[in-house]
């Protein structure tokens, strides 16, 4: 039997279920939409499908909890308003406590006391600096077809320049030759000496026939090679 009338201004109850449009499985079951002017108050909201813009109270602690990859935007724009696109972008807390999809900017992101656990990639040059943002050492990788010869190879910005170590292979891509050795550099501005130690060779003759350096707005290596082959030099430079 159900409930024909309800009484305008008194408290009603309900016993049992309550199915508007459908059959309820449930206290109360509504087949379309709920609209309210006022509040919805509930110790647990569960939904499917969450739209719209959440004026709740804040959050806090633990109380965001996402598996997967359930995280998803399909209109990102960056702090600045700018659209970034979908890809390479971060969540990035605003100082008035946002969370916005971001770029990483140069210079953006710094480590402090912060170790790594397994791989670490790097494209590009890794710098440390002492204090006052000075640059104490710089680690590069230079590579470089050479012909047999001399054959000339900028390294690092002679500017503030110490010193430098190298490691230096020399290697043939059509066959097993290699040449392996290390160089020690240092310049007064105006000349620079370098002193090569450690040479090995895989092979009877040498892909190495001589090598020096000088000092211009960058550290050059004069390598002289027995045959074409290609270079692979790792250099750590101290300023």
């Amino acid at each position: 039997m159900g409930l024909n009338r309800i009484h305008s201004g008194q408290e009603n109850i309900f016993l049992g279920r309550v199915g508007i449009g459908s059959p309820s499985p449930e206290a109360l079951t509504v087949n379309g939409n709920i609209s309210s002017n006022g509040f919805v108050s509930s110790q647990t909201i569960n939904s499917n499908n969450f739209t719209g813009r959440w004026n709740g109270i804040p959050l806090s602690g633990e109380q965001v909890s996402i598996e997967g990859i359930d995280i998803k935007s399909t209109t990102i724009f960056t702090d600045t308003g700018q659209d970034a696109g979908i890809e390479n972008l971060y969540l990035k807390a605003t100082e008035d406590g946002r969370a916005v999809w971001d770029t990483i900017q140069d210079n953006e992101i710094d480590f402090h006391n912060t170790s790594i656990e397994g791989d670490l990639t790097v494209i590009g040059d890794i710098i440390e600096y002492a204090s006052g943002n000075v640059v104490y050492s710089k680690t590069s990788v230079f590579t470089k077809s050479l012909s047999s010869g001399y054959n000339n190879l900028n390294t690092f910005t002679a500017d503030q320049f110490k010193t430098a170590k190298y490691v230096i292979t020399l290697y043939e891509s059509t066959s097993s030759n290699r040449t392996a050795l290390e160089v020690l550099v240092t310049h007064n501005g105006t000349d620079a000496e370098g002193t090569t130690y450690g040479i090995v060779d895989a092979q009877a003759t040498s892909l190495l026939s001589d090598i020096s350096a000088s000092v211009g707005t960058t550290i050059n290596l004069a390598i002289k090679t027995t045959e074409d082959c290609d270079v692979i030099v790792n250099g750590v430079a101290h300023y």
